[in-house]
């Protein structure tokens, strides 16, 4: 069993190094495996941007305090420099690091690396011998299409094109599974020819990058045995603090308490539907119910928003028990009475 090898015949640390989410879950399964958190290090490199992984500051609090509870070091702007004090790096058993004030070194058993996620050597290559356009990405168009018009693609691999002056929105912005479905629908007339033809837009809306409306979902176990999850409309991320401060955010509730382990967040915004939810908690979060309540509006949920002016909700996990139920009453009564309910 792998942490018996870990725990047992491996005297040297574990190095966790990175910045995005997965650090985290990557700690908590390695304690949950039976690794003593004084063996692990969490080494966070300079951040890129002002916008952290969870984008949370309760949460991040509260994860920060289950990692001193558990032992784990964490260091802070922190670069790799070099592995093995630059002598042949397979297997790895030391990793250099500088900071702003002095470097350190770091003994270690196994490396996890979660920096900047990049194209493998031999996709590149595979990609370039296609004679296929790469700039950082694969580049395609607004129709999944690449400068070979017999191959499409889609997901993080690719970049929208420079005409479209969007470089910072790419496939990896949006749902995968709702960008995978316009990508199958976009190919279904190849394979039936039977269909109509698709409408193509007008010459001047091809410049336009495609806007989907589908929820992105992050989610895992952080440190501390907690169950967490953010379900959130696509963007480009911003810092929750700075959002907050918009006049037109909207209305954010709150309940719990993160260091207790049962923090619940709904944000409706300015038009009343549900933009955001993010939960934090010691037991199993029930996520297939709370995905469908993104994008509806707040009057489904029984005028959660006026509810909450009157004090009425205390804990929204006791509300979430019946509020998946309301929903689909709610969408019933709307088909029975066609009454005119707000939909994104």
């Amino acid at each position: 069993m792998p942490h018996v090898w870990f725990s047992l015949n491996v005297p040297w640390n574990v190095i966790v190094y990175g910045n995005k989410s997965d650090v985290y879950t990557t700690v908590e399964t390695l304690v949950s495996l039976g690794i003593s958190g004084s063996r692990i290090h969490l080494v966070h490199p300079p951040l890129q941007s002002n916008v952290t992984a969870i984008n949370n500051n309760a949460i991040e609090k509260a994860v920060d305090k289950a990692l001193s509870q558990a032992g784990v070091s964490v260091h802070h702007d922190s670069l790799l420099a070099q592995w093995n004090e630059g002598n042949h790096p397979d297997p790895i058993v030391q990793a250099s690091f500088t900071t702003k004030t002095k470097p350190f070194k770091l003994q270690c058993s196994a490396f996890f690396n979660f920096t900047h996620k990049r194209v493998d050597y031999d996709t590149f290559k595979a990609v370039n011998d296609a004679c296929l356009v790469y700039d950082g990405k694969l580049v395609i168009d607004t129709n999944f299409h690449t400068n070979d018009v017999a191959i499409r693609a889609a997901g993080p691999l690719t970049k929208f094109s420079n005409i479209y002056y969007a470089n910072e929105w790419t496939h990896s912005n949006f749902n995968s599974k709702e960008v995978g479905f316009q990508l199958a629908a976009a190919m279904l007339n190849l394979f039936d020819p039977t269909l109509e033809p698709v409408f193509e837009p007008p010459q001047d809306m091809d410049r336009l990058i495609p806007m989907y409306k589908g929820c992105k979902v992050q989610g895992g176990s952080l440190p501390g045995k907690h169950y967490y999850v953010h379900i959130y409309k696509p963007g480009i991320p911003t810092r929750l603090d700075v959002q907050e401060t918009q006049p037109d955010y909207g209305l954010a509730i709150t309940t719990g308490d993160a260091i207790k382990g049962n923090y619940f967040r709904i944000h409706v915004n300015r038009y009343s539907l549900i933009e955001t939810i993010t939960c934090f908690s010691k037991n199993p979060l029930p996520i297939s119910n709370y995905i469908p309540l993104f994008g509806q509006h707040e009057r489904l949920l029984n005028y959660l928003c006026s509810r909450w002016s009157e004090g009425l909700i205390t804990d929204l996990y006791r509300l979430g028990k019946c509020i998946a139920s309301e929903t689909f009453l709610h969408h019933e009564e709307h088909d029975r009475r066609g009454e005119n309910f707000i939909s994104p």
